[in-house]
């Protein structure tokens, strides 16, 4: 059983739809992975890195804790809080991936990540990351059906009176 907003109707779900919320789920929990800036963190902490990765390196975090309880709520729920999370979740990993741009561009590759990839390749994973979360995030604004269908208004027996 699907749990929505008051005044909303949880929409059945057909296959197109099963398809969008599945891989949605999917790429969320694999925003588990963001946690390795935890190290870039301690890596500026330690002076080794620049301050400057601190605000990717963080968004990074936030967005991996917060992945498993938006893989819930996307699995268990439906309905207008369901979706503004998931818009405000794709929003914020987008703009953690054009802080990471940024950084990069102002004070290169983090000491941290050498040896994970090419220090002059470091920057395709966030595009592809960011590619993939506009994809989804136009498909959220589109698709809104998946997660809720606004009810029509019940007909009125008599038409409204000019007057």
């Amino acid at each position: 059983m699907v749990s929505t907003d008051r005044g909303l109707q949880a929409p059945a779900l057909d296959r197109g739809r099963r398809l969008l919320l599945i891989g949605l789920t999917v790429w969320v929990l694999l925003q588990l992975s963001r946690l390795v800036a935890i190290q870039l963190i301690g890596s500026v902490a330690d002076g080794v890195d620049d301050p400057a990765w601190l605000y990717p390196a963080i968004l990074d975090v936030v967005c991996a804790v917060a992945a498993p309880f938006l893989a819930i709520a996307l699995w268990k729920w439906r309905g207008l809080t369901v979706w503004t999370l998931t818009v405000v979740y794709l929003t914020v990993s987008i703009v953690d991936h054009v802080g990471f741009f940024v950084t990069y561009a102002q004070v290169g590759s983090p000491v941290a990540f050498e040896g994970m990839m090419p220090t002059d390749q470091s920057w395709v994973v966030p595009a592809i990351q960011t590619v993939i979360d506009a994809v989804f995030l136009f498909l959220v604004m589109r698709r809104t059906d998946v997660f809720f269908t606004l009810a029509q208004p019940a007909a009125s027996a008599t038409p409204p009176s000019a007057g």
